[in-house]
């Protein structure tokens, strides 16, 4: 007869639907992925906050907010080819933590807003190894055992909770110390990332841990689909889902970038930025939660109304942005336009992890978790730069860049539709 502590480890490994094999691994890499997106709103929302005080002009502003991505654009699609291979998965993940720590310093100590660019060009490295790596990690190494989209469902749970305290973190530590006291905590945030990987990684070298994503078949899907007989509708092509993706990551990047220069000329203390900020981040929390339940997955996720579901996101997250370009100096419309935006870019981003990595096809997870990453570094790139081109002498009107972007996909939304073969 199996003990009772036997008993209670296999109703729980039965809820989270992993085996005790790999349990360890995957709250590695929960932690390791909420570390990096902890920090994120400090980059995202305080660096271009940095600039500002360093007397950057609007351009410069906008340069300093798609820097990164400028990087992050192209190298996941290289790197995720690379990480197909679990060691060199673990190398690029505690690698990516040994930038960040680098970047983290430089952000406590530059003074020129020029510096600044750079030191965003090597965060977008940073980045790039580190989300390939870890969403393959996740697919390939936790999920063929389970069932794949309840543990993306937890696994946004976890970096989407850390992303949503962001903002309240460092807006709190620039209240009640400086803008530099905020990066220097990051220092020991990703700093703690980088233990909690090295160590495993320099015990495994020698382990023959060179498996490749061919030998594994396509991850399991939802059980209500063989159950219910689902009727699925037209696949979705990559352009669609890389379309979406590069959409919203257009509106996230302006509304990161821009937010805390306008919000301060707006007369918001910083306090109200990191509340406004935290709202995105717990829309974006709530939605994956009700994720974990099947049946509300199902209806997000099943084949025929991917595209319906994903245009309610997209309309969500591009046409709230209108919203923030509306002087309020209580803050409550930011508030409601925020909430939108998360919920609306975290529609996205479930589909289109389903679609590019989730149901990727035997030797195709590098290839899906690249274009996934890529396509948001790309909007995310594109976003805050043509906002701050645009911009003259306004820190209002970057925030008609998304419903301008929105309107391009849907002109071409027939093409973007068609299966990419």
């Amino acid at each position: 007869m199996p003990s009772h502590n036997t008993q209670m480890f296999n109703m729980q490994r039965r809820f989270l639907s992993l085996p005790k094999s790999i349990s360890s691994e995957f709250r590695r890499y929960l932690f390791s992925a909420s570390a990096g997106n902890l920090v994120i709103p400090f980059y995202a929302l305080f660096v271009p906050l940095l600039a500002s005080r360093l007397g950057a002009s609007l351009f410069e502003i906008g340069l300093v907010g798609g820097a990164s991505n400028a990087v992050y654009s192209f190298l996941p699609l290289i790197l995720g080819h690379f990480s197909r291979r679990a060691q060199l998965r673990r190398f690029f993940i505690a690698a990516s933590f040994v930038v960040l720590v680098g970047v983290s310093i430089s952000y406590v100590l530059i003074s020129n807003p020029v510096y600044l660019i750079f030191a965003r060009i090597f965060e977008g490295v940073g980045w790039a190894m580190l989300w390939p790596a870890m969403d393959i990690a996740v697919s390939k190494d936790v999920a063929p055992s389970a069932d794949s989209k309840k543990t993306f469902s937890i696994y946004n749970v976890s970096w989407s909770g850390a992303a949503a305290t962001g903002p309240l973190l460092g807006s709190a530590l620039i209240f009640l110390s400086s803008i530099r006291i905020a990066f220097l905590c990051t220092v020991f945030i990703i700093g703690a990332a980088l233990v909690l990987n090295l160590v495993p990684f320099l015990r495994q070298r020698g382990q023959n841990l060179e498996t490749s994503d061919y030998a594994i078949g396509p991850v399991s899907g939802s059980p209500l689909d063989a159950k219910q007989g689902t009727r699925l509708g037209p696949t979705l092509g990559m352009g669609f889902y890389c379309g979406s993706l590069a959409l919203v990551a257009v509106s996230s990047g302006v509304l990161f970038t821009f937010f805390a220069p306008y919000a301060k000329s707006v007369g918001i203390p910083i306090l109200l930025v990191g509340v406004i900020t935290f709202v995105f981040g717990l829309g974006r929390f709530s939605f994956y939660v009700l994720t974990i339940n099947e049946r509300i997955r199902h209806a997000v996720l099943r084949s025929d109304k991917r595209a319906r579901n994903m245009l309610i996101g997209l309309s969500l997250t591009s046409l709230s942005s209108l919203l923030v370009s509306l002087r309020d100096p209580s803050g409550l419309v930011y508030l409601a336009a925020y909430a939108m935006v998360g919920v609306g870019i975290a529609i996205v981003l479930a589909i289109a992890q389903t679609g590019l990595i989730v149901e990727s096809a035997p030797g195709k997870f590098g290839l899906g978790a690249g274009l996934f990453e890529s396509s948001i570094g790309a909007g995310a790139c594109a976003g805050p730069i043509i906002g701050g081109a645009i911009s003259g002498s306004s820190l209002a009107v970057p925030f008609i860049v998304p419903p301008l972007g929105f309107l391009v996909f849907i002109i071409a939304y027939p093409l973007l539709l068609r299966k990419t073969r």
